[in-house]
């Protein structure tokens, strides 16, 4: 049998490859939107790039269980380690763990583990129409910067959450270090008053198949009024005038 031999160029094109895996991600219900993700082995690679504008930052978030170790369905936050749920989506990326003086500056979901986000009704009293989301995990090891999650919404004025998307990015071995980002754009996710994720297990189960989640931003706007809408109540509004003279 013939061996094939790499040259150094070759090998090097093929290790890039390698680190550009593609994220898988599913849509539901009529949902769709554009995907791009990129990875790098440098724990750091995004720490500027997080948003501390967008329509979840700061607000907190329910429905959620916490446990001091690698529990299925809920989020670590081991005894001095550092790691909370706020730190999701409050708009710092984190430091690494020596940086933080071995603490977690990230949440720290273990498989199942849910949030939910309230964002209101908005301007309109609508909800919101969300078109883009952001989401970073990045640690130094243990295939922590993976992720993989579900979004939900729930309309505005309340009832059921609806699925609308299953992120999975796993470029990361289970002993790496690294981070990823995956950014879903142009999405047609309308009338929302409140986000849920529920996180996927990741690194084939191991430590809980947990992963260092550095933030969540979802970017919107209040909902507008359809313009057929909008003419109704323009008419209705000059017939009372009309009554009134």
């Amino acid at each position: 049998m013939k061996k094939t031999r790499f040259t150094p160029f070759v090998l090097a094109v093929l290790a890039l490859a390698a680190s550009q895996a593609s994220a898988t991600v599913t849509f539901f219900n009529s949902y769709s939107g554009t995907v791009s993700e990129v990875n790098s082995s440098t724990e750091l690679a995004y720490d500027t790039q997080q948003s501390s504008t967008d329509l979840i930052n700061g607000v907190a978030a329910t429905g959620f269980t916490t446990s001091s170790g690698n529990t299925s369905g809920t989020w670590n936050t081991a005894a001095a380690q550092g790691a909370t749920v706020p730190e999701l989506n409050d708009g710092i990326h984190g430091l690494s763990f020596a940086g933080a003086g071995n603490t977690v500056q990230g949440a720290w979901p273990n498989s199942l583990a849910t949030a939910t986000y309230t964002i209101g009704l908005g301007a309109n009293s609508l909800g919101y129409n969300i078109t883009s989301i952001q989401s970073i995990a990045a640690w130094v090891n243990a295939g922590f910067g993976n992720q993989a999650w579900t979004l939900a919404v729930q309309p505005a004025g309340g009832g059921s959450f609806v699925d609308v998307a299953t992120v999975n990015y796993t470029p990361f071995g289970t002993s790496a270090g690294g981070a990823s980002k995956v950014t879903l754009t142009a999405l047609n996710i309308t009338g929302v008053q409140a986000v849920r994720v529920t996180t996927i297990s990741v690194n084939g189960g191991n430590n809980g198949g947990s992963f260092v989640w550095r933030e969540l931003d979802v970017t919107g706007a209040s909902t507008v009024p359809e313009p057929s809408s909008a003419l109704l109540v323009g008419l209705g509004g000059l017939a009372v005038l009309l009554r009134r003279r």
